[in-house]
């Protein structure tokens, strides 16, 4: 990683952070309202999910913590990415799926973090959820041209 990558990844750590901040004291609640957005405009991928989503909501927010605790060192979150993808390639996530997943994040942080959500913090957002998705999409390919090989 360049010197200039490094300080950016360390700046976007940085409105993260504060972001999470901003929201941690509604983060149950915030990622409810996610998936009841994303189930909402994308019914389809609600069978890919359990009933129960308590586990999942749980989940979810250790994902979105470790992203952003992380950030400032992102190839040490590769291998846990490229893994992570790997299981959702299995459970048939498709590459469009992690667009409507940045969509509804997204505009869920924005309505919870409100004028926190600024346009850096919102580009800090989305320059961390591309790496995390196209690292976890790299796992996702990986496995299937494994898959396929077999």
């Amino acid at each position: 990683m360049t010197e200039e990558t490094s300080s950016s990844h360390q700046a976007d750590a940085k409105l993260l952070t504060a972001s999470l901040e901003v929201v941690a004291d509604r983060a149950d609640a915030l990622i409810a309202s996610f998936y009841d957005r994303l189930f909402t405009e994308y019914p389809a991928v609600r069978p890919m999910f359990p009933a129960s989503m308590d586990a999942q909501h749980d989940k979810l927010l250790g994902a979105i913590v470790a992203l952003v605790t992380n950030y400032e060192d992102p190839e040490a979150l590769r291998p846990t990415l490229l893994a992570l993808g790997a299981k959702h390639d299995g459970w048939g996530v498709q590459p469009a799926h992690y667009t409507a997943v940045a969509g509804c994040l997204l505009a869920t942080l924005r309505e919870y973090a409100g004028d926190a959500f600024t346009p850096e913090v919102e580009g800090a957002w989305v320059r961390a959820y591309t790496f995390a998705a196209g690292t976890m999409m790299q796992g996702a390919a990986v496995a299937t041209a494994e898959t396929q090989a077999a």
